[in-house]
């Protein structure tokens, strides 16, 4: 029966094509165009939809889905059939879940990456960003005023850093 072993590949390999990954939305978010926090908002996923993840790059998952498809972050999801779902996974399913823990039966991880060599020479800084940021200060009075209203907070002087290069050795 040399026929067995190759039609047991075959559906190997067939299956992860068919099993589509769905899951539900944990509470109501945001559905970005891009998968960046400050990428323009397409819609809003409301909580326990159920979603077609097509995708996932970094901390985010692309969604498809009736109520909106786009970008979400993935801590806003929650893989399996919906809110109703059942504790365990039995046949092929179970073969795709290799690192489970915890009571739910399922381990979440994420990673988040910084600026890479190209991304940090090519910083160039952005003065109306610095002028927004400008904007913030609180005049000296206003500080005080406010710390007046708390007899825990306490007056401390803070020294301006150097400027840069002022004080670098070199």
């Amino acid at each position: 029966m040399k026929l067995r072993p190759i039609l047991l590949l075959l559906v190997l390999a067939f299956v992860p094509a068919v099993a589509q990954e769905t899951g539900f939305a944990v509470r109501q978010t945001e559905v970005k165009k891009e998968p960046y926090s400050d990428a323009a908002t397409i819609g809003t996923l409301p909580e326990k939809t159920q979603v077609k993840v097509v995708k996932r790059e970094g901390g985010w998952m692309q969604i498809e889905s009736p109520a909106a498809s786009g970008w979400v972050r993935m801590l806003a999801l929650r893989m399996g059939a919906g809110a109703e779902q059942g504790g365990g996974d039995s046949g092929v399913k179970s073969l795709f879940n290799v690192a489970r823990t915890g009571s739910s039966g399922t381990a979440v991880a994420t990673g988040v990456r910084g600026l890479d060599k190209e991304q940090i020479q090519n910083a160039r800084p952005n003065p109306v960003e610095l002028q927004k940021l400008a904007g913030f200060a609180a005049a000296k009075s206003d500080a005080e005023q406010f710390a007046a209203v708390d007899p825990q907070l306490k007056a401390q002087t803070v020294e301006y850093l150097p400027a840069p290069g002022a004080g670098a050795k070199q």
